[in-house]
């Protein structure tokens, strides 16, 4: 029995630990990028783009096309010829019916059609090329957002997890003051309202870091499913926001061209995608050349013995040069070679006005950069401040100097000092976060 029971312990114990992964930053990003739909998506786009091209080019490639027909007349058509064909002396408005050809055909051929020339092809085929440089593009961007929803995922789930650390350990400090008060009014030495004080304080926090435990669920929830990870599978974070909240830029040095940015790259891609277009519309004009070669073989019977090695096939083979010529298409290629003007017009607008988007946002991304940092020193100060302040109060509410209400309001002080340390560590990981994107330093 024991031995029937082990496999089913091992297959569950094993099951446990597939089910739990640890993730880095790093490697919750490599996750994404095989898991995410969105960048999965992106990447068949770009397939999608390369089929393109090799449509493109495999539509001025040699075509060769096989045909097999069978007929097979029931009444043989009929035709009539003038009665004097047969009989000089017959009158010219008599005719005698006649019929040709056999009642069983069939026929076999083979075609080569190769074109020559045709600049609506070769312009065609440039823009196929550039719409798969767009794509690719594209599918950079779609990689930069992924990123970006990760790393911002992960950074909330380090700040709840940080924020619920430093409160359970502010916790911990009012607990040994609880206690201590609790001594101090049994004594007499206090009022029991300065003990009802903390009590209704210790409340506070521990409701606080319940609140602070559902909403980092919800943000490893957000995580697996930016990453593509099942919802019902653990996953734990490998990182502490201490191991990245010191790496820092250094903007003495941050030196950008708008050409480098990804945004910029991609409409100057879709400009020149429109400038082929237009390019194409306007040679449609110019006459296109085209040659084939064509071999048939036909059979002619009046039984269905058409494999027959006694019967002959009869062969035809003839080749030829296509010109084709627009001469008049009623204003329908001038209304389409304008409509892409104006399209080409409306991609060079849009480029220029991105292009001083870029440089504005450049700029605010920088100074709310600077500012977060400087927001994060002064808190940090801050926070110093609240402890201290804290640290004197409790030695004087020891020491009946303080009552339990000023304690719990330096203790709230600090509290709040600590979270707002925490939310300003997050908002200067975002402006920094933000910058790197927009740089496409991911």
């Amino acid at each position: 029995m024991k031995n029937s029971i082990l496999p089913f312990i091992c297959l569950f114990i094993c099951s446990n630990v597939i089910a739990q992964k640890s993730f880095s930053i790093d490697e919750a990003i490599s996750y994404a990028t095989s898991n995410n739909i969105d960048y999965k998506n992106a990447l068949l786009d770009l397939e999608i783009a390369d089929q393109r091209v090799a449509e493109s080019v495999s539509s001025g490639l040699p075509k060769i096309k096989g045909s097999f027909g069978f007929q097979n007349y029931i009444d043989i058509p009929v035709t009539v010829i003038p009665a004097s064909v047969f009989n000089s002396q017959a009158d010219p408005n008599d005719f005698q019916e006649a019929q040709f050809g056999t009642s069983i055909n069939s026929t076999a051929g083979i075609r080569l059609d190769q074109l020559i020339f045709s600049a609506t092809y070769i312009a065609g085929l440039k823009a196929a090329k550039v719409y798969r440089v767009l794509t690719e593009k594209l599918t950079q961007k779609s990689l930069l957002d992924t990123k970006e929803k990760v790393i911002a995922a992960y950074y909330s789930c380090l700040i709840f997890e940080e924020s619920k650390r430093n409160l359970s350990l502010s916790l911990e400090n009012l607990n040994t003051i609880q206690s201590e008060t609790s001594i101090l009014v049994k004594e007499g030495l206090i009022e029991a309202i300065n003990e009802d004080q903390i009590n209704l304080l210790y409340l506070s926090m521990e409701n606080q870091i319940a609140q602070l435990d559902l909403q980092t669920k919800n943000a490893i929830s957000v995580l697996k499913y930016v990453i593509g990870y099942p919802q019902d599978s653990i996953l734990t974070l490998s990182e502490k926001l201490k191991s990245i909240e010191n790496t820092f830029l250094n903007l003495e040095n941050l030196q950008v061209s708008v050409e480098e940015l990804l945004d910029y790259q991609i409409l100057n891609q879709n400009r020149a995608l429109s400038l082929l277009t237009h390019k194409m519309n306007t040679v449609s004009s110019i006459p296109s050349i085209s040659g084939f070669f064509s071999h048939q073989q036909n059979a002619l019977r009046n039984e269905f013995n058409l494999f027959s090695s006694e019967q002959p096939w009869y062969p035809t083979t003839f080749w030829g040069i296509n010109v084709s010529i627009p001469i008049f298409t009623s204003g329908e290629s001038l209304s389409i070679t304008k409509q892409s003007k104006l399209n080409l017009k409306k991609a060079e607008n849009t480029l220029a006005m991105v292009k001083e988007g870029l440089i504005q946002q450049m700029s605010q991304a920088t100074k709310e950069y600077s500012i977060a940092k400087i927001a994060l020193e002064n808190d940090l100060e801050n926070l110093s401040l609240s402890k201290k302040i804290l640290s004197n109060t409790s030695t004087k509410f020891k020491e009946g100097l303080k009552s339990g209400l000023e304690l719990a309001q330096a203790q709230n002080q600090e509290v709040s000092a600590q979270n707002k340390l925490t939310q300003s560590k997050f908002n200067l990981l975002l402006a920094k976060l933000q910058l790197e994107k927009l740089m496409n330093k991911l």
